[in-house]
C-alpha cells in the first residue's frame, strides 16, 4: 500500500468533484489552528489545493459573510506556510518526503518545488536517487522549465533510458491532447538520442499500435524531425502487429456490399444485415440499360447513389455528430488527423464501392464515366448556361490505371482553376489559365451564389446545440422518461414535459435555453420547442453547415437573425468547409497528417506499384470529380434560379 491520497484536491472550477471537496475545505477551516500545527507534507499539499479553489473564484454556498471572510483570511496565510515548509527541503530529506506523497499529490509537489525554487538547493545526485526510485516523476518534472534548465544533463540521461520516453515523445509532438500541458525536453537530449530511443521502441514487442501509426503518418517538423526511413520502419512494424491482431479474429467487424442486379420495378434496394453488421445496397441493371443518356447517368450520382443530400451537401464527409462518445475519447489520435469513425468508414467504403460497381456496369454498356464528365464540361455547360471555354480531356481507351490516376488528378486541378476564372471574370481566359502553375486551394475557390453557406460563429451557440442535440449533455434523462430519448430535442418533441419534471441541477440549463429562445415555457411551466429556431440549429449541428438558399422564408430569416447577432456567419465558396476538409484528406496532406495524398502521390511518383491499389485510387478520384461536377452544376442552377426571382 502506498501513501494516502490527498483529501482535498483541485482539478478545475467546473469539475464534478468541487461540491465534495468544498465540504472537506469547510471542515478543514473549522479546525484551522489544529490543522496547521506542525503540518506534514500531505497537509501542506492540501493547503496548496485549498488556495487553488479561492484563486479560481469557487464559491461556497450557504456561508455567512463573516465566516467566508474568515476563510479568506486563513487563505491569505497559506503562501507563508508553504514557503516556510519548502524552505526546509534539501538533499537530505527530499527522497524521504517524496515517499509520503500520494498519487494525486505528485504534480503539486513538483509544482511547489519549482515555485519556491527548492531546486536551487538540490544536487544532481539527490535528484538522481529520487528518479531511480520514482522514475515516472520525470514527466511531472519536465512540466517545469526552470528545473529542466538546472538539471538538463541528468534528465537527458534518464530520458535516454526510460521505457516510456518514446511514447511520451510521440504523444506530446504528434497526438491530439485536451490537457494543454507543455513539456520541456532538455537541449542535452539530442536528436541522436531521440532517434535511438524511437528506433529502440520500434524493435520492442510491446510497442503500442496506436503510437506506431502516429509515427508512420507523421509529418516531420523542426521540433520533431522524423526521417522517411523511421516512418517506413514504423509502418512495417504496425502492419506486422495488425496481422497478428487480425489472425486472432479479435475486434468488431462491419461492412458494406454493393451490387447491380435485376430490379425491374425500381432502381435501388437497401437492407441491413444485423447479424453480420453489413449494409447491402443493390441497384437496378434495368434502370441503367434503359436510361443511357448522359444527363440521367450523371444524375444517378444524386438520385441513385445519394452522393449529396437535398441541399447538395456531400454525404460521405466526416462529421463530428456521427462520432460516438467512445470513438471521440478512446485511442490515440494525431494532432492533425482527419476524424475517422465507424460511420465515416461505412460511408467512405459505400461510396467507393458504388463508384466501382457503376464504373463496371457502364463499361459493360461501352460507356466511360470520364466521357460523361467531358460532355458535362464541353457541351452541357455551354448549351444550358452559355458557359464557354471549359475543357476536359478523358484518357484514351486502353490507358492503365496508373495513367488514369495521373491524368485525372491533374484534370481535377484543371477544371477547378477553370471554374475559379469563370467565377471571377465571367469567362475563361485560356492564356491566363496556362500561366497559372500553383496548386488549387479548395477554400479559395469562390461561389457565384451570395450567402451560399452559413456556419456557427459562436461558442455560445455551440453550447446551445450541445444541450439540445447531444446525447452527452445530461438533459435527455429524467425520472419520468428514463433513457427513452437520445437528446433533449427528441424528449421535448415527443413528450408533454414540465419544468418540474427535471432535476434542480438540470433546470438552470433549461432556464438558459429558455432565455436563448430554443425552449418555450408557458406560465404553468409547460415546455415546448421553438420549431423554427431548432430546425436551423439541428441542421447545423448534424451537418456543420447550412444552405440558406434551400430554406423556406421563415428559416432564412432565422439564419439572418443569427448572422446579425454574430452567432453565425456566411461564406461564399464552391465547397463547404466539411467538403474542403474531405478533399484535403483525399488529395493532399496540407491539412491532415493521415491524408491519402492521392494528388501528390501521382504527381511525384510515390504511388504504389500494385495495380489493385491504383484501381482503388482511381475510384476515389472519380468520386472527387463526380462531386466537382455536382457542385459546379449546382452553382449554375442556383445562379439562374436566383436571377429569375
Amino acid at each position: 500500500m502506498g501513501p494516502e491520497p490527498l483529501k482535498i484536491k483541485f482539478y478545475s472550477a467546473n469539475d464534478m468533484s468541487v461540491g465534495w471537496y468544498l465540504k472537506a475545505i469547510d471542515a478543514f477551516f473549522q479546525q484551522w489552528d489544529e490543522k496547521i500545527q506542525n503540518p506534514d507534507l500531505s497537509r501542506i499539499l492540501e493547503l496548496y489545493n485549498i488556495k487553488q479553489y479561492f484563486d479560481h473564484g469557487v464559491k461556497f454556498k450557504n456561508q455567512t459573510d463573516e465566516r467566508f471572510e474568515a476563510y479568506q483570511s486563513h487563505c491569505r496565510e497559506i503562501p507563508k506556510i508553504l514557503g516556510q515548509y519548502f524552505s526546509t527541503i534539501n538533499d537530505g530529506n527530499i527522497l524521504e518526503l517524496r515517499q509520503t506523497v500520494g498519487w494525486n499529490g505528485i504534480e503539486d509537489f513538483w509544482q511547489l518545488i519549482d515555485d519556491y525554487k527548492v531546486y536551487q538547493r538540490l544536487s544532481s545526485e539527490a535528484l538522481n536517487r529520487l528518479l531511480n526510485t520514482y522514475d515516472t516523476d520525470l514527466w511531472d518534472i519536465l512540466k517545469h522549465k526552470s528545473l529542466v534548465l538546472a538539471f538538463g544533463d541528468l534528465f537527458a540521461e534518464h530520458l535516454a533510458s526510460h521505457s516510456q520516453t518514446a511514447e511520451q515523445l510521440i504523444s506530446y509532438y504528434l497526438a491530439k491532447s485536451s490537457s494543454g500541458v507543455s513539456l520541456y525536453f532538455p537541449r542535452e537530449f539530442t536528436q541522436a538520442m531521440r532517434d535511438r530511443v524511437l528506433n529502440d521502441y520500434l524493435a520492442r514487442e510491446d510497442a503500442n499500435l496506436n503510437y506506431l501509426q502516429l509515427l508512420e503518418r507523421a509529418q516531420s517538423t523542426k521540433e520533431f524531425p522524423i526521417s522517411d526511413k523511421m516512418k517506413l520502419k514504423a509502418k512495417r512494424k504496425a502492419e506486422e502487429m495488425e496481422q497478428k491482431l487480425f489472425s486472432e479474429q479479435s475486434g468488431f467487424a462491419y461492412g458494406v456490399e454493393v451490387s447491380f442486379e435485376s430490379i425491374p420495378d425500381g432502381f435501388t434496394e437497401e437492407t441491413i444485415c444485423k447479424d453480420e453488421y453489413k449494409q447491402v445496397c443493390t441497384y437496378s441493371t434495368e434502370w441503367i440499360s434503359e436510361n443511357q443518356d448522359y444527363p440521367t447517368l450523371l444524375n444517378n450520382f444524386i438520385s441513385m447513389f445519394e452522393f449529396v443530400d437535398s441541399c447538395n451537401r456531400c454525404t460521405f464527409v466526416s462529421l463530428h455528430a456521427e462520432l460516438g462518445a467512445l470513438e471521440s475519447c478512446l485511442g490515440v489520435k494525431g494532432k492533425n488527423d482527419y476524424p475517422i469513425g465507424i460511420q465515416f468508414n461505412i460511408k467512405h467504403n459505400r461510396s467507393k464501392l458504388q463508384m466501382l460497381s457503376y464504373y463496371q456496369q457502364l463499361r459493360r454498356l461501352n460507356i466511360e464515366i470520364e466521357d460523361i464528365f467531358q460532355w458535362f464540361f464541353r457541351s452541357y455547360l455551354q448549351e444550358e448556361f452559355g458557359a464557354e471555354g471549359f475543357v476536359y480531356n478523358p484518357p484514351s481507351l486502353g490507358t492503365t490505371y496508373l495513367e488514369k490516376c495521373r491524368l485525372l488528378s491533374g484534370a481535377i486541378d484543371g477544371v477547378l482553376k477553370q471554374y475559379r476564372l469563370y467565377c471571377e471574370d465571367g469567362k475563361i481566359d485560356r492564356e491566363l489559365l496556362e500561366i497559372s502553375s500553383g496548386h488549387i486551394v479548395f477554400r479559395d475557390i469562390p461561389s457565384v451564389v451570395e450567402n451560399k453557406y452559413a456556419y456557427c460563429n459562436s461558442d455560445t451557440l455551440r453550447t446551445e446545440m450541445y444541450y439540445l442535440f447531444s446525447d452527452q449533455s445530461g438533459l435527455c434523462y429524467t425520472k419520468k422518461t428514463r433513457e427513452k430519448y437520445r437528446n433533449l430535442f427528441q424528449l421535448l418533441s415527443r413528450e408533454q414535459m414540465e419544468k418540474e419534471d427535471f432535476e434542480c441541477f438540470q433546470q438552470s440549463d433549461l432556464d438558459w435555453l429558455i432565455e436563448r429562445g430554443s425552449v418555450l415555457a408557458d406560465d404553468d411551466g409547460n415546455l415546448a420547442i421553438n420549431n423554427i429556431r431548432l430546425s436551423v440549429l439541428m441542421d447545423l449541428f448534424y451537418h456543420e453547415v447550412v444552405c440558406p438558399n434551400y430554406y423556406r422564408k421563415a428559416l432564412r430569416l432565422q439564419v439572418e437573425q443569427l448572422v446579425r447577432a454574430g452567432e453565425m456567419c456566411y461564406e461564399n465558396t464552391l465547397f463547404s468547409k466539411p467538403e474542403q476538409a474531405y478533399l484535403n484528406y483525399i488529395l493532399n496532406k496540407a491539412e491532415f497528417s493521415n491524408g491519402l495524398d492521392l494528388r501528390n502521390k501521382y504527381s511525384h511518383g510515390t504511388y504504389s506499384l500494385d495495380e489493385n491499389e491504383q484501381a482503388k485510387d482511381y475510384m476515389e478520384l472519380l468520386k472527387i470529380m463526380s462531386l466537382i461536377v455536382i457542385k459546379i452544376n449546382e452553382e449554375f442552377c442556383l445562379q439562374e434560379q436566383l436571377n429569375t426571382l
